[in-house]
């Protein structure tokens, strides 16, 4: 069973989350990869700073997609839920938004 911070509210396991890998890793050679390959796919300029974090409800370290471009977590929150699929509304467009864009990034 996956630790619940490293559950994210869209059904990401973030132990398996490229950026959550580099930084448990400390590893700035992979950070520095997955921001050129984020910034491909969201069409954001990540730097290598912005690869930094603990978990989406680790309540440590957040990348910059989770802290301010994710729309997933904070839905989630304003609706006292930790996990979408307690969501009346699941699958909502938000999610599938969300888990079209992982598709295309795991590929």
């Amino acid at each position: 069973m996956m630790s619940e911070q490293l559950h994210a509210p869209c059904g990401l396991n973030c132990g398996q989350c490229d950026m959550y890998l580099a930084t448990t890793a400390d590893d700035d050679e992979l950070r520095q990869q997955i921001a050129d390959k984020w910034s491909r796919l969201f069409a954001y300029p990540f730097k290598k700073e912005d690869i930094n974090c603990d978990g989406c409800l680790s309540g440590g370290r957040l990348g910059i997609y989770c802290r301010e471009l994710c729309e997933i977590k904070p839905c989630a929150q304003a609706r006292g839920i930790t996990d979408c699929a307690n969501c009346p509304e699941y699958v909502c467009a938000k999610l599938q938004k969300n888990r079209d864009a992982s598709a295309a990034f795991e590929h």
